[in-house]
C-alpha cells in the first residue's frame, strides 16, 4: 500500500470552462491528474464523498490548488481530501481553577451605588 499526497493545480484547466460546467469538469480533471501521477486507470480511481463535496461547495468557484492524499492498493487509487494534522494540546484542568480567583476579585470589588435623586424644594 502506498500513500502520496498530490496537489493539483485546478485553475488554468477551469479558467477556460464555461461556469455552469466547472463542477462536473473539476471532479473529472481530478480524477484524469490523479490518475497520471498513480500511473492507474480513471475507472481505477475512487473519489471519497467528502471529496466530492469539497470540490462541489469550494473550488469549483476558488479555483486554488487542491490537497489529496492518495492511497493505493491492488490497482486502485482512493483519493481523501488532505487534512493537516494538527496536535491539539491536551486540555488542562487549571484554566478552570485559574479563572476562579478572578471571580473571586470581582466579586470583592464592591459595586458603584447610583446616587440618589435630589429633592427638589417647593416653594
Amino acid at each position: 500500500m502506498a500513500n502520496r499526497l498530490l496537489t493539483i493545480n485546478i485553475r488554468k484547466y477551469l479558467a477556460t470552462q464555461p461556469r455552469t460546467r466547472r463542477r462536473n469538469k473539476a471532479v473529472k480533471y481530478i480524477r484524469d491528474r490523479i490518475g497520471h501521477y498513480t500511473k492507474t486507470r480513471v475507472e481505477n480511481v475512487k473519489m471519497s464523498q467528502e471529496l466530492n463535496e469539497m470540490i462541489f461547495k469550494h473550488y469549483s468557484r476558488k479555483m486554488v490548488p487542491v490537497k489529496v492524499n492518495v492511497s493505493i492498493e491492488n490497482g486502485i487509487a482512493k483519493a481523501t481530501p488532505f487534512q493537516a494534522m494538527k496536535k491539539e494540546a491536551p486540555k488542562a484542568e487549571a484554566k478552570p481553577a485559574a479563572q476562579a480567583p478572578a471571580k473571586k476579585a470581582e466579586e470583592k470589588k464592591a459595586p458603584a451605588a447610583k446616587p440618589a435623586p435630589k429633592e427638589q424644594k417647593k416653594e
